[in-house]
């Protein structure tokens, strides 16, 4: 009688679990096609907004000095 139930308790939870898993990857199949059909249909009633030619210019780091003076800024506005 036991080794029934405990063989039963295995089926129930291996059944289970496959179907969760199943849920899942067909979730994440739905999500990924709704992501390009919604994002076609927002770019094309709000297209992206290119970016601004008064935006910030980036600073070069390559140069170690820059590195540790814009390091040194940092902390420095942090300790305030």
């Amino acid at each position: 009688m036991e080794g029934s139930v405990f063989a039963k308790s295995i089926e129930l939870m291996v059944v289970g679990m496959g179907m969760t898993f199943a849920f899942l990857i067909i979730l994440v199949f739905i999500m990924r096609i709704l992501e390009f059909a919604v994002e076609g249909c927002l770019n094309k009633w709000f297209p992206p907004k290119e970016a601004s030619s008064s935006a910030p210019a980036v600073v070069s780091a390559s140069d170690e000095k820059v590195k540790i003076a814009i390091a040194l800024a940092v902390a420095k506005s942090m300790a305030k």
